[in-house]
């Protein structure tokens, strides 16, 4: 259970480092958040299918819970795409709202589909 617990911690924190260079970059860029959640929730979920289809074939938990447990919880970024909706209800920017809700779904769909294509 500790090994366990560390693998997360430790993928976690590659993750969420990884989550806030995206965010620091496209910041940098003077690029909308939006852009940078959806591309650390489409990356994680390329990420997640191809660990979760090898993890299954090879039975390997210990990749499973490094992986998709810990860089994939620390890289996705449910919260921060829901306070961003928010965000964007709030100012009635529709079209953006629209738009980041539509491509946060279909992206991350496709990014799973790529990922098992790539296994």
């Amino acid at each position: 259970m500790w090994y366990k617990m560390l693998l997360v911690f430790i993928g976690g924190g590659i993750g969420s480092v990884v989550r806030f260079l995206l965010g620091y970059f496209f910041a940098q860029q003077k690029i909308n958040g939006i852009y940078s959640t959806l591309t650390a929730n489409v990356f994680s979920c390329v990420i997640i299918a191809v660990v979760m289809a090898e993890s299954f074939s090879l039975k390997n938990n210990q990749a499973q819970t490094f992986w998709a447990v810990g860089i994939c919880g620390g890289l996705s970024t449910f919260s921060t795409f829901s306070w961003q909706n928010w965000q964007l209800m709030q100012n009635q920017q529709w079209g953006l709202l629209s738009f980041n809700l539509f491509s946060n779904i279909l992206f991350t769909l496709l990014a799973i589909f790529i990922g098992l294509k790539l296994t």
